[in-house]
């Protein structure tokens, strides 16, 4: 009988190991199924955008999801000229350019400033700095609409890039902040040995390697710079400086019943994200998870 218990043991245990196995891919299966799912989900929409923009009306109402029998890349000729998408193209350039550089250079600069220097009242500086998060830029936008009045940069490109830099630089020092924080001090104390001072340690040390950081946030900067809505439509009142946000409103207007132009305008505004997504593909990782090294 001890016997037969002996011989009956290891087929339990291989028994457990199986079904362990077993629920253990099912419930990849599973993830894997609800990814390609939401995959599905966020991609298909995105595709029937691009294959529309290449079709004609009829054919968009009467087989919307084939292939289109003809390419018509005249849409994005129309889209481009008639709709005046080259003009918000350029637009939107003009302020997403240097928006991005102007977040890129004060965001190092304060996020050095915070994580690697060390002077009175700084951890309390930062953190009152870190708290504008919580202010939405809709709740300030009455004053804020007066300051660049006052200013007079109203129908001005600066009128936008300003504010749209300022409600960037908490996060972004932030971030930077926590990037500065995780290099090993020895390179800095080498750096001050050989005689640099505290712009000479950010210019030749830290910020030669912080380039992956820093591109990590320039696609997220660019982004939301380019997508940018409110601030573009308070401030540019002239029709010749709207951005591609407000050029869609006006274009959907224009060419609502003309699906296919107005698709070919949709793709337009979304190639110069894709762009710069794919260029810095790489680092698009690395920027998700500056915030996650030591703070």
């Amino acid at each position: 009988m001890a016997a037969r218990a002996e011989l009956a043991r290891p087929s339990a245990r291989s028994t457990v190991a199986t079904g362990a196995l077993v629920r253990r891919n099912v419930g990849q299966i599973a993830l894997y199924a609800a990814l390609t799912a939401a995959l599905l989900m966020a991609i298909l929409p995105f595709l029937w955008v691009i294959v529309g923009a290449f079709k004609s009306n009829a054919e968009i109402f009467q087989s919307p999801f084939a292939l289109p029998r003809t390419w018509r890349y005249d849409n994005f000729v129309r889209a481009w000229v008639e709709g005046q998408f080259g003009t918000y193209f350029f637009n939107s350039l003009g302020i997403a350019v240097p928006s991005t550089l102007l977040i890129l250079a004060c965001g190092s600069l304060a996020g050095f400033a915070f994580g690697r220097l060390k002077f009175w009242g700084s951890t309390a500086i930062f953190y009152l700095f870190l708290a504008s998060l919580a202010i939405s830029t809709n709740s300030i936008m009455i004053p804020l609409f007066h300051m660049i009045y006052n200013a007079g940069l109203v129908d001005s490109y600066w009128g936008v890039v300003f504010p749209t830099v300022a409600s960037h630089m908490p996060m972004a020092s932030f971030l930077m902040r926590a990037f500065f924080r995780s290099l090993p001090n020895e390179l800095e104390d080498a750096a001050r040995i050989d005689g640099c001072n505290n712009f000479g340690v950010y210019w030749y040390i830290m910020l030669p390697l912080s380039r992956g950081a820093l591109l990590g946030l320039a696609i997220f900067s660019f982004m939301d710079s380019w997508n940018a809505f409110l601030v573009p439509l308070l401030v540019l009142r002239d029709a010749t400086m709207r951005t591609i946000p407000l050029g869609l409103i006006v274009f959907q207007g224009q060419y609502l019943s003309e699906y296919s132009i107005l698709f070919a305008g949709v793709v337009i505004s979304f190639i110069p994200t894709l762009l710069v997504y794919f260029a810095l593909q790489r680092h698009f990782e690395k920027g998700i998870m500056i915030g996650s090294v030591k703070g």
